[in-house]
């Protein structure tokens, strides 16, 4: 949470003398961080007090007029000066905010800022403009209907106007910045000036000066309400004090200034006190017109089928869940969080009724949630306060309405608890926090700082004895926070940057090593990465043809999009694809992440917590090229010669791997005749084809779709980074062409890997054209390929040649069957 806080409005609860900067440096090591400073006087740059002397007509429109203004001794003529106005309550003899050339001003209070220009309007030169409140940014503070401008008599009529005076002077914004402050949910006190102001004191070792209000007592006999709480688990603590005779209307312009500042709507006097105490306290409270209340306050939860107009205009549907402030007939407010408008305060309005209260937080939040209805006040319940801080917020209350809206506290007032306080203590030893915060402090100095902290304080011995204030109940709950709260204000940037062990560096994890590696080689081919959940529906899984009967599935599922753990990354590649199949013609993308499945009966022995067997799997897709599944191919190969599994010339790398390719036609999932799988030492290393039209239909892809499917944990098994060399032999390389009639079904990688195992003189082995049809008898084809034959040692000669050649015929026909064709 962040909140605007006044360096001036804080001045007044603790003795500060460090610049705003070095104050915002200190207090953000320690406590709540600074992260702007604001200056509200530079919006007021060019814009000063003007006294209005004389008033002439425009000759040119019966609508503007032109003003004489007496604006000080900055001008010639005495300081006066001829602006064109048409302020509807433009009178002789007022104060009024004068834009001087230079001003950054907003035409209207509508669009950008613009600087501000001397300028002819309808033939008469205007040296500035009377500026409307709304013009200079000042709406909050002075709210005023169409065409009127800022009258500061009426306005301000306790303050001491001089022509010419800056404005930014006479509001009092001169000198004074503001801080944008982060603070941590856990300390709501801090939301308040009150609570800052502590925190200032005690991180800086400045005097605290601020003193609590008590509660007053009324001297009137005749109390006219009572409080009745039916619900005192979620509201601990209820007090109400009634205060007649007000007069409403609008604050002062000391509060009226302190408001804004802080981000906050004036409204009126009233409305202005409750919300002045919550910037202050950061306690929230509320004013219910007494007129409205009907036979006092009850605390209860709402009734089936109540509603209530909150004070947004908007009608609000509640349930027996929700907690209500109610008099003896109807719902009054959504309790901590809005109040009703039939009871809110208006002009008429002469006696009130002030609610502080206490309420349990969790509470709260369900209830703002269940209604989508939000309000400062909500947002600090939320946190969690004391039950000890409704006192001291309405005494203040008490104490600002009476002398802002006059009146008398015709009650003494009310409180109804659910039990007594008890405060929270906890004992440490000055030895354990030294050893926590790694410095050695005085057992004298961690007394002095938790003291002004607010804590009570005794010792007996090494012992240290905290009662914590009633402020941080919420936030103080074990004796270790009484370190971190000697820690921040004795600074962490002077705690030694030391590791107080040897930290050995953790071994590199080689799969991670290899996931990031391989995520580079994939977008360094063109593919996109893409990011899906690990669960999937089981209608994706059914429309990609699985079964999701025995797959992994979610007991506790958030949806029923989210139910089955994956045992693949193809199906959510599918169902990306088919969702920007409208966006991109052409896709090539890719996905690296874990699929889950069940464990094998070899896994050991198994309990119903087992967990479920972690695969790394890259899935990738292609579709919008003519043959799909060719890149497909070519990307599978460009992958296992970057882990050094293959060569460029797609042979197998180190004497003992072999890497074989494999038609797959068995599956329902793939093409059947567009469809390989590719093994490294009878090991799975990748499946790559062309998915089944029917199902590309199904995730309405239109054209051919191309799949890759690899296993990545046992591909790692075969990667290295090392890379081989071979150098270029010095003797010439001896190159015949050899053609074979087969039967059908032999695969040329099965030929391959045996020729290479004729003898090590045959240095490549490479497919070059298949053929069948007219010349070969049925069940047969012919396969013709590309052999070399060298020595690092010698030339061969073309005996020695002609030799290997017959040897690697023969293995081809004991082999394969094999005729040679000449």
């Amino acid at each position: 949470m962040n909140s605007l806080v006044s360096y001036e409005w804080l001045k007044h609860y603790v003795k500060l003398a460090d610049t705003p900067e070095k104050f915002a440096a200190r207090i953000s090591l320690s406590g709540p961080s600074v992260e702007r400073i604001l200056h509200p006087a530079e919006s007021l740059d060019q814009i000063a007090v003007g006294h209005v002397l004389e008033i002439k007509p425009h000759p040119k429109a019966d609508r503007l007029k032109i003003a004489v203004v007496d604006v000080g001794p900055r001008t010639s003529d005495r300081g006066c000066i001829e602006l064109v106005c048409g302020g509807i309550n433009l009178k002789p003899d007022q104060w009024v905010a004068v834009a001087l050339p230079g001003a950054m001003v907003r035409w209207h209070g509508q669009g950008d800022l613009v600087r501000l220009e001397p300028a002819e309007i309808r033939g008469v030169k205007s040296e500035g403009m009377i500026a409307s409140a709304n013009e200079i940014g000042l709406s909050l503070a002075f709210p005023h209907k169409e065409m009127e401008i800022l009258d500061l008599g009426e306005q301000l009529p306790e303050a001491k106007m001089k022509p010419g005076a800056p404005l930014a002077d006479v509001l009092g914004f001169t000198g004074d910045v503001v801080f944008d402050m982060e603070v941590t949910s856990n300390r709501p006190d801090a939301m308040g000036m009150v609570g800052m102001a502590r925190e200032a004191a005690a991180i800086l070792n400045r005097p605290f000066i601020w003193k609590q209000p008590s509660v007053p007592k009324s001297k009137s006999r005749n109390s006219k309400f009572q409080i009745r709480n039916s619900a005192s688990k979620l509201c601990p603590r209820y007090m109400a004090a009634q205060i007649d005779g007000v007069k409403v209307e609008p604050s002062p312009w000391w509060l009226r200034k302190r408001l804004m500042l802080a981000g906050i709507n004036p409204i009126n006097n009233i409305v202005d006190v409750t919300n002045y105490v919550l910037l202050e306290l950061a306690q929230p409270m509320h004013a219910f017109d007494a007129r409205t209340v009907d036979k006092g306050i009850v605390v209860r939860l709402a009734r089936a089928g109540e509603e209530i107009k909150a004070l947004d205009g908007k009608d609000y549907a509640l349930d027996d869940t929700m907690l209500v402030i109610a008099d003896d007939k109807k719902p009054i407010a959504v309790a901590g969080i809005m109040g009703g408008e039939v009871t809110g305060v208006a002009e008429s309005t002469t006696s009130i009724i002030l609610e502080a209260a206490s309420f349990d937080p969790v509470s709260i939040r369900r209830t703002s949630r269940k209604l989508n209805l939000q309000s400062a006040s909500q947002q600090l319940f939320e946190k969690g306060l004391s039950v000890e801080a409704p006192e001291c917020a309405l005494a203040r209350a008490i104490e600002l309405i009476l002398d802002v809206a006059g009146g008398e506290l015709v009650s003494t007032p009310v409180d109804v608890r659910a039990g007594k306080y008890k405060a929270l203590s906890f004992k440490i030893s000055a030895d354990e926090i030294n050893a926590l915060i790694g410095v050695t402090l005085a057992q004298k100095e961690m007394v002095a700082i938790l003291k002004r902290l607010g804590f009570k304080i005794t010792t007996s011995g090494k012992i240290i004895k905290a009662v914590v204030p009633w402020w941080r109940d919420h936030d103080i709950e074990l004796a270790r926070d009484l370190v971190e709260e000697v820690a921040r204000v004795y600074g962490y940037a002077n705690i030694p940057g030391v590791v107080p062990f040897d930290l050995a560096p953790r071994p590199t994890d080689a799969g991670l090593v290899w996931e990031d590696r391989l995520k580079e080689m994939a977008k360094g081919a063109g593919l996109v990465e893409t990011y899906s959940y690990s669960f999937v529906s089981r209608e994706l899984l059914k429309k990609a043809g699985y079964n999701a009967k025995n797959l992994l599935a979610v007991q506790n599922s958030l949806t029923a999009e989210l139910e089955i753990m994956r045992t693949t990354l193809l199906p959510s590649l599918l169902q990306i694809a088919s969702e920007n199949r409208e966006r991109e013609s052409e896709m090539r993308l890719f996905e690296i992440a874990n699929v889950y499945c069940k464990r094998t009966s070899d896994a050991g022995p198994r309990t119903s917590d087992d967990l479920p067997d972690e695969q790394l799997e890259l899935g990738a897709l292609f579709t919008g090229m003519s043959e799909p599944w060719k890149v497909a191919k070519g990307f599978v190969e460009h992958i296992l010669n970057e882990l050094q599994i293959i060569d460029s010339g797609l042979q197998a790398l180190g004497s003992r791997l072999r890497v074989s390719w494999k038609r797959l036609a068995t599956d329902n999932f793939w093409h059947p005749g567009r469809t390989v799988q590719v093994f490294v030492d009878e090991a799975l290393a990748a499946t790559v084809g062309e998915v089944s039209p029917e199902i590309a239909q199904r995730f309405k892809l239109d054209g051919r779709v191309a799949l890759v499917d690899m296993p990545l944990t046992t591909l790692f098994k075969f990667a290295t980074t090392k890379k081989r060399f071979a150098p270029v032999s010095e003797f010439p390389v001896a190159k015949r062409d050899l053609a074979v009639v087969v039967d059908a079904r032999v695969e040329f990688d099965d030929m391959e890997w045996e020729i290479r195992g004729v003898d090590p003189l045959v240095s490549l082995v490479r497919w070059f054209d298949t053929f069948k049809g007219k010349g070969l008898p049925a069940g047969k084809k012919s396969l013709a390929m590309h052999l070399e034959f060298s020595s690092p040692e010698r030339t061969l000669e073309s005996k020695e040649v002609d030799s290997l050649m017959e040897r690697v015929q023969l293995c081809l026909k004991e082999k394969f069957k094999a005729e040679i064709r000449v």
